[in-house]
């Protein structure tokens, strides 16, 4: 038996699952960079064009997932489309990977993000019209 309450539920139960992934990439992510930085490697990697607009579009995802803790919808939509793009350019263009398999888990909390969002709105359009 459903009640009211469990469409709430599930919806908070995806926000935070998404805050906390999206979180822990960024975290991760950061901790890399850091431990790059303080390694001291004076000669930076010299990058083509490809790996450039990797790295950028990767940025742009986890900038994403710090915005949707404000805004759902657009920092998980920023994040879908650039982790999309960026995935795309990697196997295409790049072609480091032949498995897109690592990148796309950096989706779900995108994912889960929009869902919180379109979640949330559909129930206020819903309580708009109810009351």
């Amino acid at each position: 038996m459903e009640t009211a309450s469990s469409p709430a539920k599930m919806v908070t139960f995806a926000r935070w699952l998404a805050r906390i992934l999206g979180t822990l990439i960024v975290v991760v992510s950061l901790s890399f960079f850091i431990a790059y930085v303080i390694q001291g490697n004076s000669k930076l990697p010299n990058p083509d064009f490809g790996h450039g607009l990797v790295t950028i579009l990767f940025i742009i995802g986890l900038i994403g997932f710090l915005i949707a803790w404000r805004w759902e919808g657009f920092g998980g939509i920023l994040s879908a489309i650039s982790i999309v793009l960026m995935t795309i350019v990697n196997v295409i263009w790049v072609r480091a990977a032949k498995d897109p398999g690592s990148e796309i888990i950096l989706l779900i909390p995108a994912l889960l993000f929009i869902y919180c969002w379109w979640r949330t709105r559909k129930q206020l359009q819903q309580n708009s019209q109810d009351g």
